[in-house]
């Protein structure tokens, strides 16, 4: 007597849970937006740059060391950890303060939006990322509604790529790249290591120089005049924007992909701007809020088109 077949195991649907780590990831990058304002209206950019990752730095390493992390990494890994902290911790954030210094906010918005653009191509070419023309469709859709965003601001928003705001523009341009070479080079070594190591280790080796390059201005701040909203909107910033984000962000690198991952970081726009119209009372037109569903839809379905390639 023949035994009867046995149904083929189904294929499990991937966990969903990274992806909402990557959302809130995004709402935190949107609420700190407004939270930093806050902050660089007593602080210089520099001091509380530096003083912010230290508050992350330090955060990281308690919750790492707490839930059993330990950086036991192979000689050979050592330096390119190093590398990867001095690339999307120290030249980011440094090209990034001075990048929107001397460019615009509407030109340093779009051109941080090209963030999952970026990725994306330098993650096709080295063969690691797999986007189907759809995906490429959801990466530019989510741009135009970023576009529309700044366009639809009711302080006439425009772009000056070039002219006076070249050198700025150069150095937002250097500070998205760098980001993005860190988003792609993060995953191989969370193949050999658990990505709160990865970045518990890589943010410190950042926090290091960044620190040091800040130490002039922190030691020229009048302290005593600092208000006790702005020293909380730093630990704020430190341990939201940049500790549990950077765990979150590279756990989504580890399980997702760099290119997936990448695209979350076009709802921040959308999220900035609903932070500000609850928060801060701005008003916002019917053109941004067309903008924030076109970026929300375009990440959705850039998400569904794009995969690690095997």
């Amino acid at each position: 007597m023949t035994q009867p077949k046995q149904p083929l195991p189904q294929p499990q649907p991937a966990p969903a849970w990274p992806d909402a780590l990557l959302v809130l990831t995004a709402v935190f990058w949107g609420v700190n937006f407004s939270v930093v304002k806050f902050a660089l209206a007593e602080l210089s950019p520099l001091s509380f740059n530096g003083l912010r990752f230290v508050v992350a730095a330090s955060t990281m390493l308690v919750l790492a060391y707490a839930t059993g992390h330990r950086f036991t990494f192979r000689r050979r890994h050592v330096l390119y950890l190093i590398g990867l902290g001095l690339l999307g911790n120290t030249a980011y954030q440094l090209l990034f303060i001075f990048g929107i210094n001397l460019t615009t906010a509407d030109n340093a918005s779009l051109i941080l939006a090209t963030v999952p653009a970026w990725v994306a191509l330098m993650g096709t070419l080295a063969g690691v990322e797999k986007v189907e023309a759809r995906g490429w469709l959801g990466v530019l859709l989510s741009l135009g509604g970023i576009i529309l965003i700044i366009l639809g601001s009711n302080r006439s928003a425009h772009f000056e790529f070039g002219g006076a705001t070249l050198p700025g523009d150069a150095l937002m341009l250097l500070a998205t790249l760098c980001w993005s070479t860190y988003t792609l080079l993060t995953r191989p070594m969370m193949r050999h290591y658990s990505s709160a190591s990865v970045t518990s280790f890589s943010t410190l080796m950042g926090t290091i120089p960044l620190f040091l390059i800040s130490l002039p201005s922190i030691m020229q701040t009048d302290w005593p005049q600092v208000s006790g909203t702005a020293l909380a909107a730093l630990v704020f910033s430190g341990i939201f924007g940049i500790a549990l984000a950077y765990f979150f962000w590279n756990f989504g690198v580890s399980r997702l992909g760099s290119a997936r991952t990448s695209l979350y970081s076009n709802l921040t726009p959308p999220i900035a701007l609903l932070t500000a119209w609850l928060w801060l009372g701005e008003t916002l037109t019917p053109q941004q809020w067309f903008g924030a569903l076109l970026a929300l839809a375009g990440v959705v379905l850039a998400r569904r088109f794009t995969r690690p390639a095997r």
